[in-house]
């Protein structure tokens, strides 16, 4: 029997309780569904009405509410708006669609792809000089938050925990520049880098702050996305994840922990492990999204380590199990995933990353009906 609210359970989680079961989460921009995927789960589910696009790049959904009911979904988001200045119309090339963001960067998505990708960066060639010239976008434009309270608030008093989900400096910054000068001038011309980051960190945590005026109060959840990783290990040196990277994303977060009681959470792809204790350090307090594909992301060692400081959200494979396996093994690795990271609470269930178009509805129902039914505290014991 479920006892508790929405929000109480995933409170209760993160600070390393026992709830009545474990929370789950799906609808976010890294824990979402894109819109293939879920236009083949809405005909599973028998439901007709048209599929609403929540975010271009990754081309993801917006979940109906009846299908977050039905799953047993304990989150809801609100996001920061595009401001009504911009203008978001799609160039349409013989091979593409394209368009480009308020910060300049142009994204495209050729006819045979599933998503967009930048390939426009208007800071390829700058100098450190041009950067002061450059059309930087205004953060606090009042549109970008219009009705966020309102949203956020409604979802409060329903009873269920509100996240967002936001850019950290480095991927922001590396969409200017592109990644392969990011890299490059990360040794060759630190200072440029350095630069072009403090400029990010500063629009950032002026935009993060109005929309916190708006919805702080409400927030169970703030997540940033910050990929700093590959499969296999770290994108880059540690070292100069701890010179460049690390002290802007502290300063970021403790822009963020002024305007809201919310815990704050970084998502970053890959073999992170080499990274766990930095992200202790400037205060982290959930991890995104265990990609357990990836070496050293064991589950169970992690939460042994890490598991009294730190909560764990995802942890479903998405590359290999969602996809490709069986409903058995879907099951078994729903089970797995709660065994290891859920006792003693710290554990939000969700799919490593976006529910992508190949995975088929059956196991998209199996999760998360597996997840309701075996993620019951007390947990059982030896049963797998």
């Amino acid at each position: 029997m479920e006892t508790l609210s929405s929000r109480e359970r995933v409170g209760k989680a993160l600070e390393h309780e026992e709830p009545d079961r474990v929370p789950m989460d799906l609808g976010g921009f890294q824990s979402g569904i894109t819109v293939l995927a879920y236009e083949k789960l809405k005909e599973k589910l028998g439901i007709r009405r048209p599929t609403r696009l929540s975010e271009r790049n990754q081309q993801l959904a917006v979940v109906d509410e009846e299908v977050l009911q039905e799953f047993g979904v304990d989150m809801r988001y609100v996001f920061p708006r595009s401001p009504s200045s911009w203008d978001p119309r799609e160039i349409e090339t013989p091979h593409s669609q394209a368009y480009i963001d308020e910060w300049g960067v142009r994204w495209e998505k050729p006819h045979t792809s599933y998503y967009y990708d930048p390939v426009g960066f208007p800071l390829r060639n700058a100098s450190r000089e041009a950067l002061s010239d450059y059309p930087w976008l205004n953060p606090e434009e009042k549109s970008r938050f219009s009705g966020l309270k309102e949203e956020a608030q409604k979802f409060y008093e329903a009873g269920f925990a509100v996240a967002t989900t936001v850019s950290g400096v480095f991927e922001q910054a590396w969409y200017l520049v592109g990644l392969e000068r990011m890299l490059i001038d990360m040794v060759g011309n630190p200072q440029f880098i350095e630069a072009l980051l403090d400029r990010v960190l500063d629009i950032l945590g002026r935009l993060y702050s109005g929309f916190l005026d708006e919805v702080g109060p409400y927030l169970t959840l703030f997540e940033i996305w910050e990929d700093v990783s590959t499969q296999s290990g770290p994108l880059f040196s540690p070292a100069l994840y701890r010179k460049m990277v690390k002290p802007r994303t502290r300063e970021l977060i403790a822009t963020i922990r002024k305007k809201t009681p919310a815990k704050i959470a970084l998502h970053s792809c890959g073999s992170v492990s080499w990274a766990i204790d930095d992200f202790l350090e400037i205060g982290v307090e959930v991890l995104n999204p265990i990609q357990v594909s990836a070496s050293h992301m064991d589950t169970a060692k992690l939460k042994e380590k890490y598991g009294d400081r730190l909560s764990f959200w995802g942890a479903i494979d998405t590359q290999r199990v969602l996809p490709h396996g069986s409903v058995a093994e879907v099951a078994e690795e729903v089970k797995r995933r709660i065994d290891d990271l859920g006792r003693g609470g710290g554990y939000i269930l969700a799919a490593v990353h976006n529910i992508q178009p190949d995975v088929p509805p059956e196991n998209i129902l199996t999760m998360f009906h597996t997840a309701r039914s075996y993620g019951k505290y007390p947990l059982p014991q030896g049963s797998r």
